[in-house]
């Protein structure tokens, strides 16, 4: 099928992506997903009537940003509130019809709008094409490489002969981290997978099975080159947020092998998680910093985020809006490019803080689909295990750093997801979880 050949070749070319300029990467991101969606959606029709429920059940996800972002471009009534910029600027410009935003660059906001909706493309294309279990193998395969690749490129960076030929994977934007960190759950499914093939053979008292060996082999080193390159970025915390998500794909294993129900497992691993929140949460007040408590970034730069976030209306200051809006707090005639110290942050200065809130709870009905999907499912279940697994490692490093607003992240983010979506129901599934 030509659309999987180009989700493929999408896929391989997310390193070449992750050192591309930002504009191209984005632009063929957006080129190539429209071009899947479209081939995607006239294909077998079985495939597109059980995608439609599950698309369904997640409506409401995928509308509230969309809905918001063309909200935050509208002119609002004198009587709701809007940015206090565009008051201050009718009173400077003696122009008291200038209409109010909340949005200081609606053309910004819907550029934002524009990128939502390519990785929403990308997200229904990948469930789509993976309803297929053979393509949904080819698409692990790749994204195990992909990102295993990626956190190789990490490592050879740190070396002097290599010093200078590969980007800086210690900047704050940098791609590498996030994708080291995926590469440690795509992994780890990969593992799963070549023992749960080895357990449905006939004769598996077979340990010299080639597959098994070569599955297990291949997960492991991957796994380790993606902690090496963490750990050689001293990235603590992230190697922390790793260590969940590789703890949802074993519990999910443990309880499939001890019989354990959906949902009972579902509520024992939300009280685990609760304790493990409430710890963060603990350290995050003991820093005294708010959304800035596990961001690691220059001093300079984190002051004016504070000052910024501070100010930020509770409607926000507009999706895209960051560059524009910390102009502001910069001293006059300042050159460098202001960058976000974290994606929550940013969604709370751009979007309010109530979005975080709202993003959470998106984000926790995507877990706990994929994770009852991983336990319900038969000898497929790594591929929602995995999804499971690196929607909890994406929200927690949304508060570590922007990594996502790399086009390169956020593709395997989406191909992720939407491998674990499309094998959350199967024969033994259903949709009903």
């Amino acid at each position: 099928m030509t659309a999987s050949y180009l989700l493929i070749v999408l896929l391989a070319a997310t390193p070449i992506l992750a050192i591309a300029n930002l504009a191209l990467a984005q632009h063929a991101g957006a080129l190539v997903a429209a071009i899947m969606l479209a081939i995607a959606a006239r294909g077998p029709e079985a495939e597109i009537a059980s995608t439609a429920p599950l698309l369904k059940r997640f409506a409401p996800a995928i509308l509230i940003p969309v809905v918001w972002m063309v909200l935050q471009t509208f002119p609002l009534p004198s009587s709701l509130p809007a940015h206090p910029i565009w008051s201050a600027t009718s009173i400077a410009l003696n122009d008291p019809s200038l209409p109010g935003r909340i949005s200081l660059d609606p053309g910004a906001t819907l550029r934002s709008l524009f990128l939502y909706l390519t990785d929403v493309s990308l997200v229904v294309s990948t469930v789509i094409l993976a309803k297929d279990r053979h393509r949904a193998e080819t698409i692990l395969f790749v994204l195990c490489a992909v990102t295993t690749f990626m956190s190789v490129e990490v490592l050879l960076g740190r070396l002097d002969l290599f010093a200078g030929m590969l980007p800086d994977a210690s900047a704050p934007t940098s791609p590498f981290p996030a994708a080291a960190a995926l590469a440690t759950v795509a992994n780890a499914a990969l593992v799963a997978r070549a023992i749960e093939r080895h357990l449905h053979q006939q004769d598996i008292r077979n340990l010299a099975s080639v597959p098994l060996w070569l599955g297990l082999l291949c997960g492991l080193f991957g796994i380790a080159a993606a902690v090496a390159a963490m750990a050689s970025l001293a990235r603590g915390t992230l190697l922390a947020a790793v260590g969940l998500g590789l703890t949802v794909i074993v519990f999910i294993a443990a309880a499939r092998r001890l019989g354990f129900r959906s949902w009972p497992s579902a509520i024992l691993f939300a009280v685990l998680m609760a304790i493990a929140g409430s710890l963060a949460v603990q350290r995050l007040q003991s820093g005294g910093s708010g959304l800035l408590g596990l961001v690691s970034f220059a001093p300079g730069a984190m002051a004016l985020a504070e000052r910024l976030l501070s100010d930020a209306p509770w409607l926000g200051n507009g999706v895209g809006t960051f560059p524009l809006a910390s102009r502001a707090y910069q001293d006059f005639g300042a050159a460098a490019v202001v960058i976000p110290p974290s994606s929550a942050v940013l969604i709370a200065i751009e979007s309010g803080r109530l979005a975080l809130v709202i993003l959470a709870g998106f984000a926790a009905q995507l877990f706990f689909f994929t994770f009852r999907g991983a336990i319900r499912r038969g000898r497929d279940f790594f591929f929602a295990s995995a999804a499971a697994a690196g929607v909890l490692l994406v929200f927690c490093e949304s508060f570590l750093d922007a990594s996502l607003l790399s086009p390169a992240v956020r593709i395997i983010v989406a191909v992720t997801i939407g491998l674990g979506l499309a094998q959350s129901a199967g024969r033994t599934s259903g949709l009903k979880c």
